[in-house]
């Protein structure tokens, strides 16, 4: 068997990636594909970053105690054991090992597995050396300056209190963003057996995202079903809104536990989502950004790319200057609550039909039975 392993980055599509993924899962397995089945809220294998991951670092890293939230990793909400590690990997390696066949490609896609230690990621090439033949890993990789906007966004909907200047002050957000130090430490798999892909639609295959993974990884989009982008942006004014918020709502209770009421509170601002493009640097910072990473994004570019540059250089899409990074009115306050307001009251009339609906169910059910009971049916 052969495995392609989607190592992300965040922020390029992954959500979408795995939604198609998982949508069709039983037309691609036809195509010798096969996407294994996750125990989380999402098909983001998620078991195969707890398989490698250390054990004792589990709590002091940030990403892995996120991990931690979905359900897949409940065991985590406690110490997390290298016993737990293994008995975790066997209950989802045996739930799916059984839908392989020896000539099918298995994807894994979990964007996750980008933070991996170098020691991990060589545990995980021993552990996909066990199983499969071969081993291909496809990385997406986001010009700096738009991945930090949009990473963000992503950590604001988490329950992120800093503003987007204290949020580039913090250092892990540098080692996240020096793309030839992770390809480094994946280009154990060989240099050949890395693809990297930039996430950028003129550089997709057709211009499509989908288009351009399946044509990586090598499967035909023909009768597929396409999703729509996942994971939209929320514009700025609405994340600060949000941010504001996340001090009086905190995403969870003690570390671990969900807070239901931020639950709905997501979902709200999520179908407020939209491709507004949210802009809180200046045309200089954002030149500065590239600067600082010109010399490993042209590392890149040269040796896994045939080319001399990764990224274009063009920053005019940005302002010359930001008199606000967030544009937050007292109006635009209002608008966003009279959004969240009317989203709330939907998803409670929705709930209600849904209930209703039920109720009408079980009623004409036990109607059903009653007659056919009298006529002794």
């Amino acid at each position: 068997m052969k495995a392609v392993i989607h190592i992300g980055s965040h922020k390029t599509g992954t959500t979408t990636i795995q939604s198609f993924l998982e949508k069709n899962r039983d037309s691609l397995k036809k195509q010798g594909i096969c996407v294994p089945v996750g125990f989380g809220r999402y098909d983001k294998q998620l078991e195969l970053l707890a398989a490698v991951a250390m054990p004792e670092e589990w709590h002091s890293r940030p990403i892995l105690s996120y991990c931690g939230h979905y359900q897949c990793a409940r065991v985590f909400k406690r110490k997390f054991t290298a016993i737990d590690q293994e008995r975790l990997w066997k209950k989802f390696w045996n739930k799916n090992q059984a839908n392989f066949n020896k000539d099918d490609r298995v994807i894994f896609s979990c964007e996750e597995l980008g933070i991996l230690t170098t020691g991990e990621v060589e545990k995980l090439r021993k552990l996909m050396k066990s199983l499969f033949d071969d081993v291909t890993i496809v990385l997406y990789l986001r010009r700096q300056p738009e991945y930090l906007i949009s990473f963000y966004n992503t950590r604001v909907r988490g329950g992120l209190l800093w503003n987007f200047f204290d949020y580039l002050d913090q250092p892990e957000e540098d080692s996240n963003l020096a793309y030839h130090e992770i390809v480094k430490r994946w280009s154990v798999f060989g240099k050949d057996k890395l693809k990297i892909r930039v996430f950028d639609k003129r550089e997709f295959h057709h211009n499509d995202l989908l288009s351009d993974f399946a044509n990586t990884v090598g499967f035909d989009m023909t009768g597929l079903e396409r999703v729509g982008n996942r994971n939209l942006s929320i514009d700025s004014g609405s994340v600060e809104f949000l941010r504001l918020l996340n001090s009086h709502i905190p995403a969870t209770y003690d570390g671990w536990t969900l807070n239901p009421v931020r639950l709905q509170l997501r979902k709200c601002f999520d179908a407020m989502g939209s491709d507004q493009k949210a802009y809180y640097l200046s045309r200089s910072d954002a030149q500065r950004i590239i600067d600082q990473f010109k010399e490993g994004n042209d590392w890149i570019a040269r040796e896994y790319l045939g080319r001399e540059k990764l990224f274009s250089d063009d920053v005019s899409m940005y302002p010359e200057e930001v008199a606000s990074p967030h544009n937050l009115t007292l109006e635009k306050c209002a608008e966003i609550t009279a959004a969240l307001w009317n989203e709330r009251c939907q998803q409670i009339e929705r709930r209600r039909k849904k209930r209703l609906s039920y109720q009408i169910m079980t009623l004409l059910s036990r109607i059903k039975k009653g007659v056919s009971k009298m006529f002794g049916r």
